[in-house]
């Protein structure tokens, strides 16, 4: 009976509703422009029986981006499902081991698979040096992977990396725009050993359909993060508990130091990595959609994810993830 007293007019908004309905279904249907697939999650140097170390994919439009590349990232490429000799641009947040370690396997497991396309890898001062250390490493590779009647195209013609000079675009195709800005990792005096390699940045990555911002490794910035985070859709973020931190340098037979490097290693701690609180007053101030956390320290197993996640709930009122390995966001 209602649908005997819509009228013509009725009728036609009706059917306007049934397709718009219709229309949403397929669009639902449709694949996602933007997945971001967390691909390791142990911050560095620890190692963890069920975090791989820091690692990131974004796909978009069905062609995967690799964000930081700690040990063991092909094998978690793998188990994500992401077509691996697909992977043509890396970006690297900062050279500390947990997060390089693996670039140059990608680019040497691609080559002996057959690419002739060039890899790109876009990192800190010491990208460019990093590679043409791994191409002396690769050269024995090399000869013993070069046949007769079918020579593969030479590493020099795909391996190619760039030294990010400063902050703003170091990156743009059809898909992506990625920008970077020094972050507040590293802070080192004139005189010391890392003095001159300390670059260390984040990452903000444009796509039809989303902002994704690495943090990268870094202290709180102030105000230096907020506007490079300003409304994105995601916000992922490294995180440390220190008091688990100490109480594990402390106790832990697996962690060596001294008891004169403790110390320094939690000034370090304090201020070159983030809090729960740090993080939650960055997201909160710069309005992002969704707050992931990754790069856990210390990582352990039996710690909750509350550890981590309590404090930036304090200060930011959207949704916090704890990651684990391989989440997937859309």
């Amino acid at each position: 009976m209602g649908a005997e007293r819509l009228g013509r007019t009725g009728r036609v908004v009706w059917l306007g509703l049934v397709a718009a309905c219709a229309s949403a279904l397929v669009h639902a249907a449709d694949p996602p422009v933007t997945r971001l697939i967390i691909l390791g999650t142990q911050g560095g140097p620890r190692i963890n029986s069920t975090r791989a170390q820091p690692a990131n994919l974004l796909v978009v439009n069905g062609t995967p981006y690799l964000f930081d590349a700690g040990s063991g990232v092909t094998r978690q490429i793998a188990l994500s499902g992401v077509q691996f000799g697909r992977i043509g641009r890396i970006f690297i947040t900062h050279n500390h081991d947990d997060h390089n370690a693996d670039w140059g396997t990608v680019l040497g497991l691609e080559w002996s698979l057959g690419r002739t396309e060039p890899i790109e890898v876009y990192g800190p001062r010491g990208t460019e040096q990093m590679l043409l250390g791994f191409e002396q490493y690769f050269a024995t590779n090399v000869a013993n992977r070069t046949f007769k009647r079918a020579k593969p195209t030479p590493p020099s013609a795909v391996f190619v990396a760039h030294d990010i000079e400063q902050d703003g675009l170091v990156y743009a195709d059809a898909n992506i725009k990625v920008s970077a800005l020094a972050n507040c990792h590293y802070h080192y005096a004139p005189g010391q050993p890392g003095y001159g390699w300390q670059e260390s940045y984040a990452f903000r990555v444009q796509t039809p359909d989303r902002v994704i911002v690495f943090s990268g490794d870094t202290g709180a910035c102030g105000d230096k993060l907020v506007g490079f985070a300003r409304g994105a859709s995601i916000l992922v973020h490294e995180v440390i508990s220190l008091p688990d931190v100490e109480q594990r340098m402390k106790s832990d037979p697996a962690v060596q130091y001294t008891a004169e490097q403790i110390p320094e290693l939690m000034q370090h701690m304090r201020e070159e990595h983030s809090s729960p609180e740090d993080v939650g007053k960055l997201a909160a101030a710069a309005g992002v959609g969704k707050v992931v956390l990754t790069h856990l320290v210390p990582g352990s197993d039996d710690l909750p994810d509350a550890a981590y996640s309590d404090g930036v709930s304090r200060y930011y009122k959207g949704p916090v993830v704890v990651a684990h390995d391989l989440m997937e966001f859309q």
